[in-house]
């Protein structure tokens, strides 16, 4: 739009310059053609015309153009009904010139007995610049504005099909089972759309492969892991003492690969589809096998979620802040029109602003999985299955780690 408005101006502009030249051109041509007429009638007798004194008889009038009769001594004998009584320019010569007030052409008449002179007004000229230009600049103005209005429509129409794939495109869920997109309207489009849902139908296929994998091999996983768990459970019993700390190490790492075993199978279970519950995080939090980390839940805990996927992901937090020196963890809970904001701030020894950027990065550009981890790589892919993202920085105090989950607030087709 701004670009049309600019264009239309330059092109008014440029007719502007255009006609003004051009019109200064036609009426110095007037002025000339006069001259040359009145010379050829001056001509004839001019022992005749030189003995008439003053201007010549004629009615009432509006003269655009007026002459003069300038005599050798420099005195005007003979002048048009509204010409000046005093020579409008003392100069000779022949062909146009300047003087204040007036545009002359001056023409000797033979013998340079007399000098004609044919002026036109300043005045004059410049009102018939100004209508002339001033209304050509009114309608270029015009027309450039219709162009640009109509230009616009016309760009609306053209776009309204693309407008509508760019709406269905970011609606559509390539990774449910016959999900498509819609015809498009235009010939045009139609090859694009073939091939969004061809990209969408190998997804599906990769994704499913993917998850299938991920879940056997989590279910795989989970047998042994029970049984290494419940063997060193009798090795601390049976263990001297001195080997006891090793052992309850050795134990808490199997802990946690069990949890995130469990998180793995929840996250892929059933195809990846979420069991959406309203849930209290109060309760949630106190059913999590974390030890050594008090949890204080701050706000109202009452969010839509998938339990088992939340747990999931804020037992990895927790237990994060446990190996790095946490005793403390706030969880507060916040919320907008959209989203429930989950900060939970521990006060633990937390990280280096160049590890904290790094992962920062890491989660905005899905970019850099060996910073994250796989901790963190999970509670981002719990995130974004509830809608939503993963940010985390430093505490508030500047001590101590707060990892924010931010949640989609209500599921499709649920109200709280």
């Amino acid at each position: 739009m701004d670009i049309s408005l600019a264009g239309g101006l330059l092109l008014a502009l440029t007719v502007g310059v255009l006609l003004h030249e051009t019109l200064d051109d036609l009426l110095d041509e007037g002025l000339q053609e006069s001259a040359e007429v009145l010379y050829g009638l001056l001509s004839q007798d001019q022992d005749l015309i030189l003995r008439h004194r003053g201007m010549l008889p004629a009615p009432s009038h509006e003269e655009g153009l007026v002459w003069q009769l300038i005599g050798r001594e420099g005195e005007v004998v003979l002048r048009s009904h509204r010409a000046p009584t005093v020579p409008v320019t003392l100069g000779t010569a022949s062909g146009f010139s300047n003087a204040p007030l007036w545009r002359i052409y001056s023409m000797p008449l033979p013998q340079g007995q007399a000098v004609l002179h044919v002026a036109q007004s300043e005045d004059h000229r410049h009102h018939a610049q100004l209508w002339t230009v001033g209304g050509s600049l009114a309608l270029a103005l015009l027309i450039s504005w219709l162009t640009m209005v109509w230009l616009n429509v016309r760009l609306r129409a053209e776009l309204q099909p693309l407008q509508q794939l760019s709406e269905a495109v970011r609606g559509f869920d390539p990774l449910q089972p016959g999900a498509s997109l819609p015809q498009p309207a235009r010939a045009e489009l139609v090859p694009m759309v073939v091939a969004l849902n061809d990209l969408a139908e190998r997804l599906l296929v990769r994704v499913a492969h993917e998850r299938a994998f991920a879940a056997h091999a989590a279910h795989a996983l989970r047998t042994p892991l029970a049984g290494i768990d419940m063997q060193l459970a009798v090795a601390l019993r049976e263990a001297p003492v001195a080997l006891q700390p090793r052992l309850l190490q050795t134990r808490e790492a199997a802990a946690r690969l069990r949890r995130v075993t469990t998180a793995l199978i929840s996250l892929f279970r059933a195809g990846g589809q979420m069991n959406w519950q309203q849930v209290h995080l109060k309760e949630l939090v106190a059913t999590l096998p974390v030890r050594g980390v008090a949890v204080e839940v701050q706000g109202d805990d009452l969010i839509w979620c998938d339990p088992d996927l939340l747990s999931a992901a804020l037992l990895n937090v927790l237990d994060n802040a446990a190996r790095h020196q946490a005793t403390h963890v706030t969880l507060a809970v916040s919320a907008d029109e959209r989203h429930n904001l989950l900060e939970v701030s521990d006060d633990g020894e937390g990280m280096s602003t160049e590890r904290l950027e790094a992962v920062q990065y890491a989660l905005q550009t899905g970019q850099g999985e060996d910073v994250l981890g796989l901790g963190l790589t999970l509670v981002d892919l719990v995130a974004r299955n509830h809608g939503g993202h993963v940010q985390v920085s430093a505490g508030a105090d500047g001590t101590g780690c707060r990892v924010t989950l931010t949640l989609m607030r209500h599921p499709a087709g649920s109200r709280a």
